[in-house]
């Protein structure tokens, strides 16, 4: 009977590790998607090149710390909130960032439109709690997550700033 117990919580164990780093892997594969998302902004608007550039690298620098989440897991308690992690959802947003893409490089959409997009994206994360899906005692981990969030609150403010500022232009 001990054996028993101990093979379901060695289960129950791998099956959470299994599913953090599952979630870990689509939470990085998406700020990629944003990523590329602005990096095509850039390219389609020169006169923001450095605004979206400088996006699009920090958005990949979120994916590192993402995936650097999945080492610092191991051997750690970490718990996933199944209620806040919806991967249907993630894939929609993905899906949205996906035909932004195709969009821009088919139309031509202003560039207050393509900020407003950015502000989208950036704060819908915030509002989402989109990096609060673990709970966890880990110190390192707790930082990371805090770190994830501090730099999306700043590109929000950064999106936010540069959209009123292209709007006053009009």
């Amino acid at each position: 009977m001990v054996k028993d117990s101990q093979n379901i919580l060695s289960y129950n164990i791998v099956n959470q590790e299994n599913k953090a780093l599952n979630i870990i892997e689509k939470l990085a594969l998406n700020e990629e998607f944003i990523s590329k998302l602005y990096k095509c902004y850039a390219d389609k608007f020169l006169v923001l090149n450095e605004f979206w550039d400088s996006l699009a690298t920090e958005e990949l620098t979120h994916a590192s710390w993402i995936r650097n989440l999945g080492l610092m897991t191991k051997n750690k308690v970490i718990f996933i909130d199944d209620l806040r992690f919806n991967k249907t959802a993630i894939q929609s947003y993905m899906n949205y960032i996906d035909r932004e893409i195709v969009r821009i490089n088919e139309q031509d959409i202003p560039l207050t439109e393509a900020l407003s997009i950015t502000f989208y994206i950036e704060d819908s994360l915030i509002e989402s709690r989109f990096f609060e899906v673990f709970e966890t005692d880990s110190v390192a981990l707790k930082n990371t997550l805090a770190k994830l969030s501090e730099a999306t609150k700043a590109h929000r403010k950064k999106a936010k700033q540069t959209l009123e500022k292209y709007k006053k232009k009009q």
